[in-house]
C-alpha cells in the first residue's frame, strides 16, 4: 500500500484525547481486530489509553501475541506475560502514569501486518518504590517514547521501544552513572549467554542490510541524510535535508534549533564512537495536514568506544545503539526532528554491562 494512501485514517497529533477516543463508523477494514476499532490509529491509541490510563492491564493478554519479543536496549522481553508483569511493576511504581500520544506513523507493510510507530510523552509522579530508582521520590516526571509495533489480527508480535530512560532517572533525583554501574556490575553475574543478543546486533548493524527505501518515498531523504553523517562524515552536507530553523528533541534534555544543533548531536556521538556503523531497519511515512509529512525511521549504530566524550574515559568498548527518529517534511525539508534512544542502557554498556 502506497504511503499515502487511506488519508483518512488521521495522525493523532493536535487532536485532543474526546476526539480521538469518540466512537463512529469503520474508517479501514482491520480483519481480525476487535470492532471497537475504527481503523489502525485507533487501534494503537484506544489499546494504549484502555491499558495504561484505564488501567486493564489484562488487556495485554488480548493485544500481545503469545510470543510477542519487545526489543529494547537493555535486552529482549519475551511473552505477554512479561508484558503484563512489567506493566503492573510500572504502574505500581507510577500510579497516575499518562502516556500521551503525539503522533502515530503507520505503514500496511509487504509481509501482511500492519507496522505502527508511536510517538509518546509519558507524565508521572514516582510515588511507589522501585527496583530500579529505588525508594519513592515523590518527584515528576515526564519523558519521551516511541513503540515501533508489528501487528496481526489484534495482536502485537514484535516491538522496538525506546525511551528517553537516563532524563527519567534525572527528573526523579536519581544518579545515573550510579544506576548504569550497579547495572553492568549485575550483568556480569550468571551466564552471559543472555546476553547473546547484543552481539549479534551488533553483527546485524555492522552488515549494513538497509532496508529497501524507494527513491520517491518520504523516508528516502531522511534515510540519505543519515548515512552522508554516519558513514561518510559530511555532516554540513547531510545537514542540507534539515530547514535552517528545524527544531530537534532528542534524549537527555538535548532540546535546540537549527542545523548546526543537529550536526552537534550527530558528533557527540560519533566523537565518542569510533568505526560507526549505521543500519536502517525500517520507515513508514503518513500525509499529515496542510501538506506536511511525517515519517519515521528506526535506525541502529555500532561502534567502539574508544574516545574520551559524553560517556566517559573511552573503554574500547563495542557499543550498540537502537534508535527511531520521526520527521516533520515540509516542502521537501525537516522542520521537526525527534528522536529517541536509551543513553542510560548505552552508559551500562561502555561501564562493561549487557554481555562482552
Amino acid at each position: 500500500m502506497r504511503w499515502d494512501a487511506l488519508s483518512e485514517v488521521r495522525s493523532p497529533a493536535g487532536r485532543p484525547i474526546a476526539d480521538l477516543l469518540a466512537s463512529g463508523p469503520q474508517r479501514q477494514a482491520l480483519p481480525g481486530f476487535d470492532p471497537v476499532y475504527r481503523d489502525f490509529v485507533d487501534y494503537i491509541i484506544r489499546c494504549t489509553h484502555r491499558i495504561w490510563e484505564e488501567k486493564n492491564v489484562g488487556l495485554c493478554r488480548t493485544h500481545y501475541g503469545a510470543d510477542c519479543v519487545v526489543h529494547t536496549l537493555a535486552g529482549p522481553v519475551v511473552g505477554v506475560e512479561t508484558v503484563v508483569q512489567n506493566t503492573i511493576t510500572t504502574l505500581s511504581a507510577t500510579p497516575d502514569r499518562k502516556l500521551i500520544g503525539e503522533d502515530v506513523i503507520w505503514s500496511a507493510d509487504d509481509d501482511g501486518r500492519l507496522y505502527s510507530s508511536h510517538r509518546i510523552v509519558s507524565r508521572s509522579t514516582h510515588s511507589g518504590d522501585d527496583a530500579l530508582l529505588g525508594p519513592a521520590t515523590m518527584h515528576a516526571n515526564g519523558v519521551m517514547t516511541i513503540a515501533d509495533c508489528a501487528c496481526s489480527e489484534n495482536r502485537i508480535v514484535e516491538e522496538w521501544l525506546v525511551r528517553d530512560n537516563l532524563r527519567a532517572v534525572w527528573q526523579v533525583g536519581v544518579d545515573p552513572l550510579a544506576i548504569a554501574r550497579a547495572q553492568a556490575e549485575a550483568d556480569r553475574e550468571g551466564d552471559p549467554a543472555r546476553h547473546g543478543w547484543r552481539t549479534e546486533a551488533i553483527a546485524r548493524t555492522r552488515s549494513q542490510t538497509d532496508c529497501a527505501i524507494a527513491a520517491d518515498h518520504p523516508a528516502f531523504g531522511p534515510a540519505a541524510m543519515l548515512k552522508t553523517a554516519f558513514r561518510d562524515a559530511l555532516y554540513g552536507d547531510a545537514a542540507q535535508a534539515l530547514s535552517p530553523s528545524v527544531e530537534m528533541r532528542w534524549p537527555s534534555n538535548r532540546a535546540g534549533f537549527g542545523r548546526g544543533y543537529w550536526i552537534g548531536c550527530i558528533t557527540q556521538l560519533t566523537a565518542s564512537l569510533h568505526d560507526v556503523a549505521l543500519s536502517i531497519d525500517h520507515v513508514a511515512a503518513r500525509p499529515l495536514p496542510d501538506g506536511d509529512i511525517a515519517v519515521a525511521l528506526r535506525w541502529s549504530l555500532a561502534g567502539a568506544h574508544r574516545s574520551n566524550g559524553i560517556w566517559g574515559a573511552a573503554t574500547g568498548r563495542d557499543v550498540y545503539v537502537l534508535a527511531v527518529s520521526h520527521y516533520r517534511l515540509r516542502g521537501g525539508l525537516i522542520v521537526e526532528d525527534a528522536t529517541v534512544f536509551d543513553e542510560l542502557a548505552i552508559l551500562r554498556q561502555v561501564f562493561g554491562g549487557l554481555g562482552a
